[in-house]
């Protein structure tokens, strides 16, 4: 180089300059798994190794070594084979999903709320919000590891605007029905203070102490003005208007006192145990399987390992079985079988072998004694007085079991959405929203189709509340514990704001909307969430192709690594 050009450019200062980094090399472990893309072939597998982020998603299986490393994913075919193995697999597990729901969850819920008095609103606002929003909680606290609120919070969001407009419209859709505007006019109310404070909070990317405790108190006020509410109805006599009647699976409204003794079902009146335990282990009736359809029969078939599975695990709970399902040999089995499925499930991957051993130990040491009890309490052919107590195992247990199920398939969705190169934003407030609320849209369509549409109408609007104040409650107070400070760094995404307004927006829709209909759910309102969901994911498609900008703190659709690293980038 002519030491004279390079003096000459140096002072009529037209030298390139080029900003300063803060970091000249990237750890292959800190970088996005998106960008598996951006390697080559047979590098692949190596990457997906190497780079932590693409373990995130890991539950029981590792899905993207399944894809990059056991599958050559240079083979086409054989590649396209296995995200349509993958694609199947999800299948099934939502199919095992939806037969617990139907066959336990529900019946469950409905026999807690009904024994202890509840109201249908009072019901979904609570016993059904926790039921199904527990498992989305706690399945979030694996991604604030490495600090991404983005993703959690998107993902609160987007499901909040899943469940507020396309799960409202599908209970309204499947039958109109008269509101009460004494639990839905505060829950609404309340939906926009919370839609809007939060993203205040997260907007500023500073969250300490007294916003984390914010959180928690508005949800504690949040149900003390509902049970006020409630007291209040009851004061007024008309608390009977929202009470709850058990129907059976068509529909019909039955007397819950036909099958609550053995006595008063004619062919269980001189059954012996051997007979119960039978009667409980069997999966259906055979009159039942003669009358079904052939593809009704291939289900009831398919499903007796499931069922039994599942009848060694947990109680049946159902105002329809005799006894409303009581079966004191198999609860015994549940009392031993349920912990030391809890304990390896959920310490597996915690702690050594030696001490899961003595804690499976001493569950089995505590269920012997509590057998013992239950044993000395209870009769064969009597419901025990803790029979509602059971219900709740019931509820809990299948949400537990549920949400094992669930974890699995919405580790195969982020695997999916990775090879799909589809931003996390995105992905978070669409398919891994449906993938959480699966458990919702089957539970509220059951409960719909059985005429229990004011239970979940209550439920759509009150799971959001729960799942937004309490759940990032939760993931901050966690985040706050492990990094030892009391203010943490959060990111709101590109898609935060706008999920925000929309969920705004769509409950002062619901709002205005049961204002001018006096108070009654018809399709018009269910047509209205309908469009303005599918308008929600128009802009969302706009963005993650680029054509629109989300509205947000963070511009960067991979996160915030290479940033400055990549040429050409335009800037905002």
């Amino acid at each position: 180089m002519d030491p004279v050009v390079t003096l000459l450019d140096l002072a009529q200062n037209s030298t390139p300059r080029y900003e300063a980094h803060q970091n000249i090399f990237v750890s292959l472990r800190a970088q996005p798994c998106s960008n598996v893309h951006s390697v080559l072939e047979d590098e692949r597998c190596l990457f997906v190794r190497e780079t932590e982020e693409c373990r995130e998603s890991m539950h029981y299986l590792d899905y993207m070594h399944f894809v990059y490393c056991i599958v050559d994913s240079s083979n086409l075919l054989l590649f396209a084979s296995a995200i349509v193995a993958l694609l199947l697999f999800v299948l099934l597990l939502g199919t095992l999903i939806y037969h617990l729901c139907v066959t336990r969850y529900v019946d469950s819920v409905l026999y807690v709320a009904k024994s202890w008095r509840l109201n249908e609103y009072i019901a979904g606002v609570t016993l059904l919000t926790y039921g199904n929003g527990l498992a989305q909680v706690l399945s979030e606290l694996k991604h604030h590891t490495s600090g991404d609120t983005e993703l959690i919070y998107n993902q609160y969001l987007g499901t909040a605007v899943y469940q507020v407009s396309f799960l409202a419209a599908l209970v309204i859709w499947t039958g109109s029905f008269a509101i009460y505007p004494e639990v839905i006019v505060p829950n609404l109310i309340s939906l926009m203070i919370v839609s809007l404070l939060v993203e205040e909070f997260m907007y500023d990317e500073q969250v300490g102490i007294v916003q984390t405790t914010t959180l928690g108190v508005l949800y504690l006020a949040f149900l003390g003005a509902l049970y006020t509410t409630a007291r209040v109805m009851d004061r007024e006599g008309i608390r009977s208007r929202s009470q709850i009647d058990i129907r059976d699976a068509d529909g019909k409204v039955f007397d819950t006192e036909l099958t609550a003794t053995v006595g008063n079902v004619d062919q269980e009146q001189s059954a012996s145990w051997l007979e119960h335990v039978w009667q409980g282990l069997r999966t259906f009736r055979e009159e039942e399987f003669r009358a079904a359809p052939w593809y009704r029969q291939v289900y009831l078939l398919c499903s007796i390992p499931v069922e039994v599975v599942a009848v060694l695990l947990l109680p049946k709970v159902n105002f329809a079985l005799p006894l409303h399902g009581w079966n004191k040999c198999l609860f015994i089995v549940n009392l031993i079988l349920f912990p030391l499925f809890l304990i390896g499930t959920a310490l597996v991957d915690m702690i050594s072998s030696e001490n899961l051993g003595w804690i499976c130990l001493g569950s089995l040491i505590g269920s012997a004694c509590f057998s013992v009890i239950v044993c000395s309490t209870s009769c064969y052919d009597r419901k025990p007085p803790f029979f509602t107590c059971i219900g709740l195992f019931a509820i809990f247990g299948t949400s537990y079991v549920i949400m094992l199920l669930s974890y699995e398939l919405i580790a195969i969705l982020e695997a999916l959405s990775i090879i799909a190169n589809v931003s996390s934003a995105s992905f978070a407030i669409t398919i891994l929203a449906w993938g959480s609320c699966w458990i919702d849209l089957i539970t509220l369509r059951t409960l719909a189709v059985r005429g229990y549409s004011r239970l979940g109408f209550a439920a759509c609007l009150g799971a959001p509340v729960f799942n937004i104040l309490i759940g990032l409650c939760t993931v901050f107070c966690v985040q706050m514990i492990r990094s030892g400070t009391t203010q943490i760094h959060v990111r709101d995404g590109t898609s935060g704001p706008t999920c925000a307004i929309y969920l705004f927006v769509t409950s002062m829709t619901i709002l205005l909307s049961v204002l001018f209909t006096r108070f009654e759910a018809r399709k018009s309102i269910a047509f209205c969430l309908t469009t303005l969901y599918v308008t929600f994911l128009a802009y969302v498609a706009f963005c993650e192709f680029e054509v629109t900008h989300g509205y947000g703190t963070d511009h960067n659709d991979d996160g915030e690594y290479f940033l400055d690293r990549v040429p050409g980038r335009r800037e905002h």
